[in-house]
């Protein structure tokens, strides 16, 4: 008891820097983002049982290679981007074809889960490409750009 007398401001001092340090950690935590939390949040929920495989990838690439000169293929979140580059003498409809390979190499669950994106290009060709298609998970067929 005498301690407590004796020290009162000494006490008081730290029982408003310890409620100070708690109203910093109650504020930081509601006004501010968790950072360590993922970047699409929950939208990602069950990508583990549909995950696009490394073999996939590299079966897209195998069938392609003789048609294209360079073909790319990123899954972010929940789009596969497919990037092709033509050789100089393939048809826009030829083009159109190679992002088919794509969906004859991936399940059924992974087409109802991922969107797909295809970026199409030719270098020698610049008047009728690049052409960009887009299957979002509910179709089953790609939406492309309007012949240029």
């Amino acid at each position: 008891m005498k301690f407590i007398k004796k020290n009162k401001t000494l006490l008081l001092a730290g029982l408003i820097l310890i409620a100070i340090v708690a109203a910093i950690f109650i504020v930081k935590d509601t006004i501010m983002f968790d950072e360590y939390q993922a970047l699409y949040g929950n939208r990602l929920e069950g990508i583990d049982k549909v995950e696009i495989t490394k073999d996939q990838i590299k079966q897209v690439k195998e069938r392609l290679k003789d048609t294209t000169e360079k073909v790319d293929i990123r899954v972010s979140g929940r789009v596969i981007n497919l990037i092709i580059e033509t050789k100089p003498e393939t048809t826009p409809e030829e083009a159109r074809g190679m992002a088919g390979v794509l969906l004859e190499n991936i399940s059924p669950e992974q087409k109802n889960y991922y969107d797909i994106e295809a970026l199409i290009d030719n270098s020698e060709n610049q008047t009728q490409f690049p052409i960009i298609g887009y299957m979002h998970k509910t179709k089953t067929t790609y939406t492309w750009t309007r012949d240029r």
